[in-house]
């Protein structure tokens, strides 16, 4: 169990209470304590504050006190891509106390007692004990990154700034690759890859529906019921719901992922030989620009490896890869804002849009 949670917790509900204090600001009201399920390495895990009522001695317990809390600190033109709540909330009450008794540390400890803080946020947001409340891989990924990126940024000037120089460097030699490594455009055949792509993915989402929504008929929606015996055609296609509940065998479902994959294959080639990709900067990047900022990319990353976290040593390959379509989500969320908003500037109150771009309220 990694969570030691206040009374009335269960199944439906954590226990824990907020108080809203401002459109932006909380108060955690039921205290409770965590236990990462995976030690930290040691050096981590003495930065770490000591729980004097730890609720059993088997775990490293970290007790979140009641306190105030802004949540997950994303900024409102990344909600569309992951909220500051939602999964990832009790993680992120656990990562905001940590946080804080970071930044209260003396300034030589600060970064390796951030590193600490983080490394408990990464296990919370994982932890395979935590329930409806583990948030997914690509949730994970996305909040680790972002506070990551904020440690280095806050505490460590000179790692950020090879964080930024290692980014660009993978910016550059991927431009390279990308101008050079295609070949001539054969539009027809990229069309062909592109429907055959589509006409899988459906397949696939179609299998996946009817694996895990459809109940055959001669099956007893009730167990308790009696099941009328399933015709060979739902036997032998496998559409049966198991001894859990869930229809479909293992293999079943695998087909669906492989089908998925390989629509995702197809369109990529497919985009590849219809749309190949035209020099970004004038006449493209040079190749001695390319070799350059691929030995950048990699020495930055070699020495953010070295860092009390070594999973830091993935934050350039990270934001090289997401940092461009991040960027046009929050671009495209400040478009429509203003343009949502435009209405309201000819109204007696204007103040620009509200709750999602800034803390800025219309006053009552």
């Amino acid at each position: 169990m990694p969570y030691a949670l206040p009374p009335g917790s269960g199944p439906d509900t954590t226990g824990v209470t907020l108080r809203v204090d401002t459109p932006r600001l909380f108060t955690l009201t039921t205290p409770f304590a965590y236990a990462p399920h995976q030690p930290l390495p040691p050096k981590l895990d003495a930065l770490l504050p000591t729980d004097p009522t730890p609720p059993d001695a088997e775990h490293r317990w970290v007790r979140v006190p009641a306190g105030s809390t802004d949540l997950g600190s994303v900024p409102g033109v990344l909600w569309g891509l992951v909220a500051s709540y939602g999964r990832h909330t009790l993680a992120v009450l656990v990562h905001d106390h940590l946080t804080d008794r970071a930044s209260t540390a003396a300034r030589p400890e600060r970064f390796a007692r951030q590193c600490a803080a983080d490394e408990v946020f990464y296990a919370a947001l994982g932890d395979p004990g935590a329930g409806q409340y583990r948030a997914g891989r690509f949730r994970s990924l996305v909040l680790w990154g972002g506070v990551s990126v904020a440690r280095y940024f806050g505490h460590h000037r000179f790692g950020f700034g090879t964080l930024v120089a290692a980014t660009v460097g993978g910016w550059l030699a991927g431009a390279w690759v990308a101008q050079n490594a295609g070949g001539q455009p054969f539009p027809v055949a990229g069309w062909i890859l592109f429907v055959v792509g589509l006409a899988l993915l459906v397949m696939a989402g179609l299998f996946a529906t009817r694996l895990a929504r459809t109940r055959p008929r001669g099956v007893a929606a009730n167990p308790a019921e009696r099941a009328v015996e399933p015709t060979r055609l739902q036997a032998a296609a496998g559409f049966m719901p198991g001894s859990s509940g869930e229809v479909g065998r293992p293999a079943d479902r695998w087909v669906v992922r492989a089908m998925v994959a390989g629509a995702v294959l197809l369109l990529a080639w497919g985009a590849w030989s219809a749309m190949p990709l035209p020099p970004l900067i004038g006449n493209g990047v040079p190749g001695f620009v390319a070799v350059l900022g691929a030995l950048v990319f990699v020495a930055g990353s070699g020495f953010l490896a070295l860092s009390p976290v070594r999973r830091d040593g993935l934050l350039p390959l990270l934001l090289a890869v997401a940092g461009p379509p991040v960027g046009l989500v929050a671009l495209m969320t400040v478009v429509a804002l203003y343009l949502l908003w435009v209405p309201d500037a000819f109204g007696p109150v204007s103040e620009g849009p509200v709750n999602t771009v800034g803390p800025t309220l219309r006053p009552q």
